[in-house]
């Protein structure tokens, strides 16, 4: 009795262990995800169509504006969409953007931001974009006093957003407009990024709720 006792606690707590080392490779993306649709009265809802990609003019000399469209071409692929240039019905257009905030020992958000990253379309490395500002010090321990920005000891809140037009060329309508939001510690934004992205796309083309939260798992 003993000795098989031993034995299955042992196999209990390898288990613990290969679970706890299995999650501890995995994170969850959490997106606050909101879709308003206005396909055609009367018209089928187009689960497979053509479309073609739109840039805005601020995008036009961005050199890494094509990192989220080579992302998401294939998510639309997988739906039934297929990118062609010459016989598009529809046009595409994606955003991306993130914004880093100082945060207090509670986590409450520093009046700011010190640090904000707008992308546009693309990618473009971290660190390119940075304003100071005028707000509230925060020092361990200390008090809460205007002025500049010396010390913070709390890890930033990263918070992101992913937003994507689709049009009808015909009408010039837009027809679907979604977005995606996150917030959390984690500084890779593409890698973030490309697990909003589909995200935002949940329940295509035509989602069951205007306002939901998608959970995607990407590694560590």
């Amino acid at each position: 009795m003993t000795r098989h006792f031993k034995f299955i606690s042992g196999l209990f707590a390898v288990c613990c262990l290969l679970f706890l080392s299995g999650c501890s490779t995995l994170r969850v993306v959490e997106s606050q995800v909101q879709t308003n649709t206005q396909w055609p009265a009367g018209a089928a809802i187009p689960s497979q169509a053509l479309y073609r990609l739109e840039r805005l003019p601020a995008d036009a000399n961005n050199m890494q504006a094509g990192w989220a469209e080579v992302e998401l071409e294939p998510i639309l692929a997988g739906l039934g969409w297929k990118r062609n240039d010459v016989d598009a019905k529809y046009s595409v257009w994606i955003g991306v953007q993130a914004a880093e905030y100082v945060v207090d020992i509670r986590g409450r958000i520093v009046p700011g931001p010190w640090l904000n990253l707008n992308i546009g379309n693309g990618y473009r490395p971290r660190g390119v974009g940075v304003g100071v500002g005028l707000g509230w010090t925060y020092t361990r321990g200390g008090p809460l006093y205007p002025g500049m920005r010396t010390d913070i000891h709390e890890p930033p809140i990263y918070v992101r957003e992913v937003s994507i037009l689709i049009r009808d060329l015909q009408t010039g309508q837009v027809v679907y407009q979604t977005k995606a939001s996150h917030d959390g510690p984690w500084s890779d934004h593409q890698a973030i990024w490309r697990a909003m992205i589909p995200a935002a796309l949940q329940g295509f083309p035509n989602p069951a709720q205007v306002k939901r939260r998608v959970d995607v798992t990407i590694p560590r």
